[in-house]
């Protein structure tokens, strides 16, 4: 994982999300699970990506996640908000590296980089990203 960037807090990142932390989002130990900490990543990675992704999209791609990494570095708790920074940190000829890092006010309590690869939406294989989006993603470069 590029720990350089999320490390960098908040004014590295282009993106920004706010979700709300609901109670079904704790477990028994009384903080929020780590299933959640994904699930706040996804949504800061699918509002990134809907302009691209959405179907009435102008102009619209496929990408699928290939892979996931997090780290966990705090605790949330309930009742609460957590919001989301996401950016690029490289892009390939059919993938992308994205990192994200996850606020609980001032802190950081979770980053997480992952690779999605662009897929061709009818035979499902990997196919090159085009100019247009590459453009699109460098302007959220970190």
């Amino acid at each position: 994982m590029n720990s350089e960037s999320p490390s960098k807090g908040r004014t590295v990142y282009p993106h920004w999300v706010k979700e709300r932390v609901r109670w079904s989002d704790t477990d028994m130990v009384g903080h929020v699970n780590n299933i959640s900490f994904s699930t706040y990543f996804e949504t800061g990675r699918t509002e990134f990506l809907l302009p691209l992704i959405a179907r009435e999209a102008e102009r619209r791609i496929l990408m699928v996640l290939a892979r996931m990494c997090v780290d966990y570095l705090g605790e949330i708790h309930w009742p609460g908000d957590v919001e989301v920074g996401t950016g690029i940190s490289s892009l390939g000829k059919s993938s992308c590296h994205m990192d994200q890092s996850l606020f609980s006010g001032d802190r950081c309590v979770g980053k997480a980089q992952t690779v999605l690869v662009m897929i061709d939406e009818e035979t499902r294989k990997p196919r090159e990203i085009p100019e247009w989006v590459r453009n699109h993603l460098a302007g959220f470069h970190i």
